[in-house]
């Protein structure tokens, strides 16, 4: 019956009202048995009854005469309230007494008003006295029973008021213990079922509701079932973008190879040409597969990454180096901006493949008369570099796809011979440095790619 954090919720509910409500019981008697309300509830009694008595009293107790007449019913009246009824005349002689077989009371002579004694049986009396128009005076007492706190709580009036209440304020807390039980629970199965779901392949996001806790795992849930998802979806796409990567080359190699086999290539010229399409397609094959290791290896942290201090101005004044010939024969400018060194750690090689990346890109993009700049600067405790050209730009169906892997939406950005793969890995190979690469770019105004690093003193 336990197992269900449902249940477990309710039981423990359930532990803390009972627990309560026995506190409050327990205060409650201790609270009667230690204060002066027991005696107030019997003062309260007692002026009822002594009410009564007194208000016949004064109406015949006039004179002597109307008063010994009226005594068979004042002492009626004094057992049929429980209360003992003492008159004494002006001398202060005792002239009734209702209950002349209880131990006499010793109260002062000429005593007027309320009062408590204890007789020398132990018993305590409550009792009050009052004055007569004949100059006599009359006292009216009631014993006070032994654990009066007991008899208020045994007394109906009080007693079942009480349990009814009780009753009434656990039924009511058990069906609140309930509704909070399932509020809190029905997240965690509904978060549950998608877990089960999302296992079997479908996402189905769940509603951010309940407590505040069940909220941040429902959001948490469905940020980790989307990424499962999008996970999916890209293993998807990578197998099959892979398969079609490799399908191109494998069918040229396999056509010539059989060519060269059943003579269709039959003289040395053709030989030759079906040779180096299948070593260029081998070759082609064999670049797409080191850079899916390279791939592999970024994804999972096992790239073997160097950490050296770098000059960011060095590194890349030697990528400009090497696409100066093909700048000059495009007529596009290269400009190197570096107001001040920057220093870095990083591997070099593997940086140099970043820029190298994206300065092919952005002279492959940038037509005649065009600049291809690159700027280094400091930027908090970040180094930035930005490669802009002036060419053609970035269409904007393009741009939030630019880094995804064999996105062909934009072939020339990624980067020749390298099957989409270009910027995918410039962007793993700036994450594993600890940086970030962004692109800005509108059609026609060209493309900006900002790349930042963390400072020396930072990565130390």
């Amino acid at each position: 019956m336990l197992n269900t954090l449902r249940s477990r919720l309710l039981m423990t509910y359930l532990a803390v009202i009972l627990t309560v409500l026995v506190v409050v019981a327990v205060a409650l008697t201790f609270f009667l048995l230690r204060t002066p309300f027991a005696y107030r509830y019997f003062y309260a009694q007692q002026d009822v009854a002594m009410q009564i008595i007194r208000q016949r009293i004064m109406e015949a107790g006039r004179s002597h005469e109307t008063l010994e007449e009226s005594l068979p019913e004042i002492a009626h009246l004094a057992a049929t309230t429980n209360t003992r009824v003492l008159i004494y005349d002006a001398d202060g002689s005792l002239i009734f007494d209702s209950a002349p077989q209880d131990p006499p009371l010793d109260i002062p002579d000429r005593h007027m008003g309320r009062g408590q004694l204890v007789d020398k049986d132990g018993r305590t009396w409550l009792y009050a006295s009052q004055a007569l128009p004949f100059g006599g005076r009359v006292i009216m007492a009631q014993p006070l029973p032994k654990g009066a706190a007991w008899h208020i709580l045994t007394d109906e009036g009080l007693l079942v008021p009480l349990l009814e209440a009780g009753l009434l304020a656990l039924a009511l807390s058990l069906v609140l213990a309930w509704m909070l039980s399932r509020w809190v629970a029905r997240p965690l199965y509904q978060t549950a079922d998608a877990a089960r779901a999302l296992a079997q392949g479908e996402y189905r996001p769940i509603a951010e509701e309940g407590p505040q806790e069940a909220r941040i795992l429902a959001r948490a849930f469905n940020e980790m079932a989307r990424q499962v998802e999008a996970s999916q979806r890209s293993q998807r796409e990578f197998v099959a973008n892979v398969s079609h990567e490799l399908k191109t080359p494998l069918t040229s190699i396999q056509g010539f190879a059989q060519a060269i086999m059943d003579g269709t290539a039959d003289d040395p010229e053709s030989v030759q040409t079906a040779a180096q399409i299948i070593a260029d397609e081998a070759a082609r094959m064999h670049r797409l597969v080191i850079t899916l290791l390279d791939l592999a290896r970024l994804d999972a942290g096992t790239a073997d990454l160097k950490q050296e201090p770098l000059s960011l101005r060095e590194l890349l004044a030697a990528v400009l180096t090497r696409f100066l010939p093909r700048a000059q024969q495009a007529q596009v400018d290269l400009v190197l901006q570096a107001d001040e060194d920057v220093e870095i750690l990083g591997d070099g090689d593997r940086l140099a493949q970043v820029f190298i990346n994206l300065v092919d890109n952005a002279l492959q993009h940038t037509g005649a008369g065009g600049e291809v700049r690159i700027t280094i600067r400091r930027a908090g405790s970040w180094a930035e570099v930005q490669v802009s050209d002036t060419g053609k730009g970035i269409p904007p169906d393009v741009l939030p796809h630019i880094f995804e892997r064999f996105y062909r939406g934009d072939r020339a950005r990624s980067g020749r011979d390298s099957a989409g793969l270009g910027l995918a890995i410039a962007q793993e190979i700036v994450r594993a440095h600890g940086g970030t690469i962004e692109v800005q770019s509108a059609p026609g105004k060209g493309s900006t790619f900002v790349v930042k690093l963390p400072l020396a003193s930072q990565s130390s």
